[in-house]
């Protein structure tokens, strides 16, 4: 088993490297809604920064709002380029949801990311907040960062909306 950072028999024990052992975490503070579009864009809160030849895990959960079921919404991650990223999710499956249900339909799935085109798409509800659980490694060819993407998955003319308590975490574990 390794763990990040490693730590040597006798080795000085300081905050710095007790804090590397940490997560980074980050929440959206207010709602940011999409209108209008299925073009893929950068999340304004969830990024986390990430280092060159780090190894890293991350869980992203999403709460979602809508006024418009057949909207749903597609998410992924941008990351530096050359860079290794697999990442999965669970959530409403598209087309699963109507006014104001919760649906019995789960969607699982997974892919191997090259790009923020590399998407996963959930199914909303309109009139009762969704969610969806992202669940990932990426390995960070160059520093940079680890950003979540997300649109409309079909263009509608009433907001899709990642909601204020969504979070990204990020742990390095090597």
């Amino acid at each position: 088993m390794t763990t990040y950072p490693p730590w040597a028999a006798g080795q000085r024990i300081t905050g710095e490297a007790l804090r590397a052992g940490l997560p980074d975490w980050i929440d959206k503070p207010i709602d940011e809604p999409r209108t209008s579009t299925s073009t893929l864009q950068a999340d304004l809160h969830l990024t986390l920064p990430v280092a060159a030849g780090a190894r890293y895990t991350f869980t992203a959960q999403l709460f979602i709002g809508a006024a418009d079921s057949a909207a749903d919404i597609k998410a992924g991650f941008a990351f530096p380029a050359g860079s290794t990223c697999h990442f999965g999710g669970t959530g409403a499956h598209t087309g699963a949801l109507t006014s104001g249900t919760s649906g019995v339909d789960e969607h699982f799935a997974i892919r191997d990311a090259v790009s923020a085109s590399s998407v996963l798409g959930f199914g909303v509800s309109s009139g009762a907040p969704t969610w969806a659980r992202l669940e990932g490694v990426l390995t960070a060819a160059a520093a940079g960062s680890l950003t979540l993407w997300w649109a409309q998955n079909v263009p509608a003319g009433t907001a899709t909306k990642l909601l204020a308590g969504s979070w990204l975490e990020l742990r390095r574990r090597a």
